[in-house]
């Protein structure tokens, strides 16, 4: 019986000690799985909060269950602190709803939203932000709560408002640009027409402004050009407006006069605001205009009638001897005369050949190699000389010979490319200017093709430039026209960007490979912090774009070294090359090795 007993409690001993093992290695199982989840809680927490982007998860009640790192910097709280709170605790009582609002929107469809919002901090940070908001589901696919992700696009919200202002507005004087002003214009004209009464439009051009450019630097122009706006501005009333048109032009439209007699008085009084100097880091500036005058509804009954003609005026006031005002009067029809005569000896270029392709080479900015060339048209007359572009092309456009000039431009630039392959130099991707009416014509895209086949160039090394006017008139056939191209490899570019009206909802849907920036802001950029600004703000939206920027007019070393920091993609300029006919810019080539 002993043995019997003592064996029993062995058994039980061994019983007990099993048991405890067992419990002991169920706790170290435990143990090792407590500190797995938390381990890997931590591992997640880490890696959410090394997003740069605002993360977080909701209950049904729109409490917060989780937030990250980023989520906190932005309302300024401890991450625990967040925990359990609802936006209404975070902020304003209308933001807090409309987010509130989106929480149930999602869990009631149970699918994502997207949409761009402003986040407001309680510090009063404010960011606009893009954020998806999406369901949450537990592990039998119910419906428990939202989360959420937002990404900070403050950025580019700065830059497109940067770029709706100059939409609108001159980017140097703050004045209302040529489309503004003609708004406003046809609210003055319609006012004076109810009440019958006189409407006046000066053109003002300021005279020998470019050799004061030249010699005093362009600063000096710009801070001259600022303070002659606001002088004028400064004695606007509420019936009036001014604008200007671009470089030294002015327009400044009175529209509550009583007669013309009183439109002629009152342009005396402006022409006057220029017999006192202006002054800038203690110099004194003497500047004149030249004014030309027309008036509604005498000289015209619409805003493009009363420009033309206040600016035909203005052309006889420098030929009189400057600084002087003229009315218009219809006998002044020289300059239509000079139009027609331009014309035809147009069409006796394009049958003599006296029109020529000059070539300027573009550079990468990381090595300054030639990636491509820039197509230029150039006109030398016999009898007129060297004509600029900037007077025969509005002729060509306006006579619609630019549909022939274009024509043999293509040819002409392809057949020289290629040319240029068979001597041993590289095929560069060529941009050549296309006109609006080019691209409206229904068969551009076949010819072209067709063109391209038939000489065996390739799509790849062709980049056409555009206006930003023909990109944004929004026309769905000219879209498709270029969406064909792409499909090609031929590139698309905007020309002159930052100088036109600039949709940038359709910005966003056009093919589109490269923005070109106006030489305009590049021209003393080291010196101008606006234009430090406006270039900024155009690389930035070419980011969110995923299209390349290049800087035109790039001419020392300053110009150079600010856009380079800026992050312009491409560089153009007098500062590498002027533009050169065929064989010298062969030449260039050779000597600098340019490579595709």
């Amino acid at each position: 019986m002993m043995y019997q007993g003592w064996a029993s409690l062995q058994l039980w001993g061994l019983l007990a000690s099993g048991i405890i093992i067992m419990l002991l290695v169920l706790l170290a199982w435990l143990w090792r799985r407590v500190r797995h989840v938390e381990q890997t809680s931590r591992y997640m927490q880490t890696l959410m909060d090394s997003l740069p982007d605002l993360l977080w998860v909701k209950d049904e009640q729109s409490r917060f269950l989780f937030v990250n790192a980023r989520f906190n910097k932005i309302f300024g709280r401890a991450p625990k602190s967040l925990i359990g709170l609802t936006d209404y605790d975070l902020t304003d009582a209308v933001q807090a709803e409309a987010y509130v609002q989106d929480d149930r929107q999602v869990l009631r469809s149970g699918e994502s939203l997207q949409r761009e919002e402003l986040i407001c901090g309680e510090q009063g940070n404010k960011v606009w932000a893009e954020t998806i908001k999406m369901p949450v589901f537990d592990e039998r696919d119910r419906l428990v709560g939202t989360a959420g992700i937002a990404r900070d696009i403050t950025a580019r919200k700065q830059a497109e408002l940067l770029l709706r202002e100059m939409a609108h507005q001159d980017y140097l004087t703050r004045l209302p640009n040529r489309p503004a002003l003609a708004g406003r214009i046809e609210q003055i004209l319609l006012r004076a027409r109810s009440e019958a009464c006189c409407v006046a439009l000066f053109f003002f051009d300021l005279d020998n402004f470019k050799d004061l450019n030249d010699s005093r630097g362009h600063s000096t122009g710009d801070g001259l050009l600022r303070q002659i706006a606001e002088r004028l501005q400064g004695v606007l009333g509420p019936y009036d407006a001014i604008g200007r048109f671009g470089g030294d032009e002015f327009v400044v439209v009175l529209g509550n006069q009583s007669s013309r007699l009183a439109a002629v008085r009152a342009g005396q009084q402006l022409r006057a605001l220029f017999e006192v100097p202006f002054e800038l880091d203690g110099v004194e500036y003497a500047i004149s205009s030249s004014i030309g005058m027309s008036c509604f509804p005498d000289d015209g009954d619409d805003y493009e009638t009363l420009v033309r003609n206040a600016d035909m005026a203005m052309y006889h006031a420098k030929a009189q001897g400057k600084h002087r005002i003229t009315e218009y009067n219809p006998q002044m029809g020289e300059e239509n005369l000079r139009r027609i005569s331009m014309e035809q000896q147009l069409r006796d270029a394009l049958r003599r050949q006296e029109l020529s392709l000059h070539y300027q080479p573009k550079l990468s900015v990381c090595r300054h190699e030639v990636v491509g060339m820039e197509v230029l048209l150039r006109w030398h007359n016999p009898v007129l000389g060297t004509v600029s572009p900037a007077q025969f092309i509005p002729v060509a456009e306006q006579s619609r010979l630019i549909l022939e000039i274009g024509e043999w431009v293509l040819e002409e630039a392809m057949q020289q490319n290629l040319a240029w392959q068979r001597q041993g130099l590289p095929l560069l991707p060529m941009a050549v200017n296309i006109s609006a009416l080019q691209v409206h014509q229904h068969d551009f895209v076949p010819r072209l093709i067709s063109r391209m086949t038939r000489l065996g160039y390739p799509g790849s090394r062709l980049e056409l430039e555009l206006t930003e006017g023909v990109v944004m008139e929004g026309a769905i056939p000219v879209r498709r026209y270029f969406e064909q191209l792409r499909q090609l490899g031929v590139r698309i570019s905007i020309d002159d960007f930052g100088t036109g009206y600039s949709n940038l909802g359709y910005l966003s849907r056009f093919p589109l490979d490269t923005l070109k920036i106006d030489r305009s802001f590049v021209s003393d950029i080291d010196a101008q912090p606006d234009k430090q600004q406006i270039v900024r703000a155009i690389v930035q939206l070419a980011r969110s774009l995923s299209v390349s920027v290049v800087a035109e007019g790039v001419e020392n070393q300053q110009e150079l070294a600010c856009v380079e920091a800026l992050g312009v993609d491409e560089l153009q300029g007098y500062l590498f090359s002027r533009p050169l006919p065929a064989e010298l810019f062969s030449h260039y080539l050779g000597a600098t090795r340019g490579v595709a």
